[in-house]
């Protein structure tokens, strides 16, 4: 594992994060990323409520896959919803950031954890991943995320 894979690692407060970003680690050898088939439910264990997989489609995002704690977060499962459909509010505008960020940089990227800018869930801080799938070994084809939450001041400064 490389010093940068143990301080990423080492930033993360969320367990089920760290366990997402270790099965990641582990799939992905010298690649980008593992493919998306080396990332299955019985190997994402009990962080599967907490993880989503998005397709990358040029500069937009689709919704692929999402634990049942992520829908319960958004409220309603978004299965096939182009991120750009849902931009003009802070949350998507921010997620879409991320994502954008995570391919741009081809390595994984996290947030948080920070206030949620989701409406209705102002309550909550959150802490997000975001790591690349590859079935070419090169090109990111997906993302595989994981967020967790809590009550806001938990872990988050300001």
């Amino acid at each position: 594992m490389s010093d940068s894979a143990d301080e990423f690692a080492a930033r993360l407060i969320s367990d089920k994060l760290k366990a997402v970003h270790a099965l990641w680690r582990e799939q992905k050898g010298e690649a980008v990323g593992p493919k998306r088939g080396q990332i299955t439910p019985a190997r994402l264990r009990t962080s599967m409520p907490w993880s989503f997989i998005m397709e990358v489609m040029g500069g937009d995002f689709r919704f692929s896959f999402a634990g049942d704690r992520i829908v319960q977060f958004m409220g309603k499962a978004h299965a096939g919803t182009l991120v750009s459909a849902l931009l003009g509010t802070p949350f998507y505008d921010g997620m879409n950031r991320f994502f954008a960020g995570a391919v741009a940089a081809r390595r994984p990227l996290r947030a948080g954890p920070a206030r949620s800018a989701f409406p209705g869930k102002e309550h909550l801080e959150m802490e997000a991943i975001v790591l690349p799938l590859s079935e070419d070994g090169e090109r990111i084809t997906a993302l595989l995320g994981a967020f967790e939450t809590w009550r806001a001041g938990t872990h988050a400064s300001g």
